[in-house]
């Protein structure tokens, strides 16, 4: 099978992957767009001129792929031509593959799915509450809506992000277990205690620097290390050398550290939510909140010989539920099922996605007009009350209260059609 993963390769999940199904014996590649900032390898990195902005890159990565590859895997709500220096609107390129007969599959991973309103619903730590982390819920549904239409399946990474995609089918976060060799399960008497932030925002770094640094002060003895912006075999190192990995305080699952802490024998502590923990109720990861951190972090670096077993624990549990090469095969059984029917009179197709706000401005603007037509027939009708009533006008009463039917239609049209219509108007005039 020749296989496709592109265009993002967010915490090496889509190389993780790509190296798996080589080794099961698939025509399997990863490209990706401009080096990866964390130095995680791909077979093609494909440099963005970013000052000639020459929109023919995309083109030309988009033929070559086509003619090299059967099974399109996209992650992170990115394909082949992403909404960078115009041209073309975004995910143009989903249509035609399902045309051509090729396979198109989605990885959501996490920012890239999650709906603000729900996930502060469903996730009393959501970090949209302790973060200035910016949302746009109309342009990510929009995005999930596109893919629903032309892919052949939709993948999340966690239980959680199910309540963004209903449908998708959860392929755990995957690790290349030859990258981690196996580690005893040593513990120190006095932890090291490491946290390793791509994002403060999400993971609740200045929570948990808070909490430990009550706890130094309280009398606890630990050591601490954070670690940021580092690349990855850095951050490998700094992984292996630890005794206890805090992952997050706010996403409601452990994430590609907590793995990476547990295929080193390490001690992963993260948010693990209600979902999470009845679906992998096995998963030797300390769960913790904003609200009991420190006591949990207390009790668990007091207590060496619990954070032996839970070490000992992490590595099997990563080999039965985590390893590449075993989702890697499930991603195999997925690429081998019929193709989902695209059929456009049994399913309405999306309206084409802007990336831009230009369409919203356009619906704004006429929510606008609305609002101020309810505004004056409000007016119209309390006037007429007061009237009744004996009481004084509100103010001077003129036909303008009262809007005709004309003024109502008028009210209804886009933006771009009165601007049309004025300009028509206007053509007329100048030829009386």
């Amino acid at each position: 099978m020749r296989i496709l993963h592109a265009a993002k390769n967010v915490a090496d999940q889509a190389g993780a992957t790509v190296r798996a199904l080589r080794r099961l014996g698939h025509e399997a590649e990863l490209w990706e767009y401009d080096p990866n900032p964390f130095g995680y390898p791909a077979d093609r990195t494909i440099l963005l001129d970013r000052e000639r902005k020459d929109p023919a890159t995309f083109w030309r990565t988009f033929l070559e792929a086509l003619d090299r590859f059967d099974v399109f895997h996209f992650h992170f709500a990115r394909t082949l031509f992403p909404a960078e220096w115009g041209g073309l609107p975004a995910f143009w390129d989903l249509p035609l593959y399902r045309i051509l007969g090729k396979r198109v599959f989605f990885t959501f991973h996490g920012s890239d799915v999650r709906i603000r309103r729900i996930h502060e619903q469903v996730n009393p730590w959501s970090y949209y509450k302790y973060s200035d982390i910016p949302a746009d819920d109309e342009r990510t549904e929009k995005i999930i809506e596109v893919c629903r239409a032309y892919a052949d399946g939709l993948f999340v990474v966690s239980v959680d992000y199910r309540h963004f995609v209903p449908e998708a089918e959860v392929m755990p976060r995957v690790l290349d277990l030859a990258d981690w060799p196996e580690q005893a399960p040593d513990q120190r008497q006095r932890p090291v205690v490491l946290h390793v932030p791509s994002r403060r925002g999400t993971k609740g770094t200045d929570l948990i620097l808070a909490g430990l640094e009550r706890l130094r002060e309280a009398g606890v003895e630990f050591d601490l290390r954070l670690l940021e912006g580092v690349p990855h075999a850095e951050a490998r190192r700094a992984i292996q050398d630890a005794d206890i990995v805090v992952d997050n305080l706010l996403t409601g699952d452990y994430e590609v550290v907590s793995i990476e802490a547990m295929a080193s024998s390490r001690v992963a502590v993260a948010n693990v939510g209600q979902d999470v923990r009845e679906a992998f109720p096995d998963a030797p990861v300390v769960s913790a909140t904003p609200d009991d951190f420190e006591p949990v972090m207390r009790a668990l670096i007091l207590d060496l010989d619990r954070r032996r077993r839970l070490a000992a624990a992490g590595r099997p549990y990563v080999e039965r539920v985590h390893s590449a090469d075993v989702v890697a095969a499930r991603l195999v059984a997925a690429y081998e099922r019929p193709p989902r029917p695209l059929d456009g009179a049994t399913r309405s197709f999306p309206d084409w996605l802007s990336m831009a706000p230009t369409r919203r401005i356009e619906r704004l603007e006429r929510e606008l007009a609305r609002t101020e037509l309810e505004l004056v027939r409000a007016r119209y009708r309390e006037e007429l009350l007061r009237r009744r009533l004996g009481l004084a006008p509100l103010g001077p009463v003129d036909a303008r209260i009262r809007p005709s039917g004309l003024e109502i239609l008028k009210g209804l049209l886009p933006e771009p059609v009165k601007r049309r219509l004025r300009r028509l108007r206007a053509r007329l005039a100048n030829r009386r």
